[in-house]
């Protein structure tokens, strides 16, 4: 039965391993990574280009459908930096301690300077607070932040 990248029937919230081969080739081939969490309705944003205003660039965000409303979320992230042309979308169906335990989380870490990992795991935290339920007023804050990307 081939596995559905966006989705995981596993109850520890594992995902398949060619799904999780392919989401730690595209941190590494990416410049930019727009990862979804579809569960949780979030997507964590790494932009680990280096630049202004933040370096590098690390935020979570209400989900955005569509590569339009994702390339915005990147450019509302990073104003004035030229859109990436490896900018990379992909869905983790899986849990958040899956995500760290399996790997992913770690690799991103790994593609940020020394000392910055600090933002990477405050996002991180939104998500697990989210998966948790703690994190209700994130989506009520965030709609504006997607407002502006429709304006």
């Amino acid at each position: 039965m081939p596995s559905n990248p966006s989705s995981s029937n596993d109850p520890t919230g594992d995902v398949p391993t060619p799904t999780l081969r392919a989401l730690l080739r595209a941190v590494h081939a990416a410049e930019v990574l727009y990862v979804a969490f579809p569960r949780l309705q979030r997507a964590l944003i790494v932009d680990p280009r280096p630049g202004e205003p933040e370096y590098p660039a690390v935020l979570v965000a209400v989900l955005g459908f569509g590569a339009g409303r994702q390339a915005a979320a990147v450019e509302k992230l990073r104003p004035g930096r030229p859109l990436s042309e490896r900018t990379i979308a992909v869905t983790w169906g899986g849990s958040t301690r899956a995500f760290a335990e399996q790997g992913v989380l770690p690799a991103i870490l790994s593609r940020l300077p020394t000392g910055c990992e600090a933002a990477a795991m405050a996002a991180f935290e939104e998500l697990r607070e989210a998966e948790r339920g703690e994190a209700p007023a994130l989506a009520r804050e965030r709609t504006s932040f997607n407002e502006k990307l429709d304006g």
